[in-house]
């Protein structure tokens, strides 16, 4: 799960910092929610919590992970739009501020 999701994330992120909403979940109660289903970005959360929940086992959680879900949780009148939450967290990705580990690309 974790070798699918990293690039499904960076995939995502791309077409959200593009300017496609739906992925953080902003719009999830709202009426334009309909018109902004996207198959990859509920698969994505999915295999996210599927990850989160697998770890909390072992009380090792994946950085990347957490990162993702952290963003899917902010709500508020004050929070960026989606493409701009994208593009932050590729940003946050690139520079490797968190989870080295599990952000490596493999050879």
């Amino acid at each position: 799960m974790e070798s699918a999701f990293r690039p499904l994330l960076l995939s995502c992120l791309e077409e959200g910092a593009n300017g496609r909403w739906g992925l953080f979940g902003q719009t999830d109660y709202t009426v334009a929610a309909k018109y902004l289903e996207w198959e990859a970005g509920q698969q994505l959360k999915e295999i996210a919590l599927q990850i989160r929940s697998l770890r909390a086992e072992f009380g090792r959680p994946n950085p990347l992970v957490e990162r993702f879900l952290h963003y899917c949780s902010l709500r508020g009148a004050n929070v960026p739009g989606e493409p701009k939450l994208a593009r932050a967290l590729l940003d946050e990705i690139q520079r490797g501020d968190f989870g080295r580990s599990y952000l490596a690309t493999p050879d």
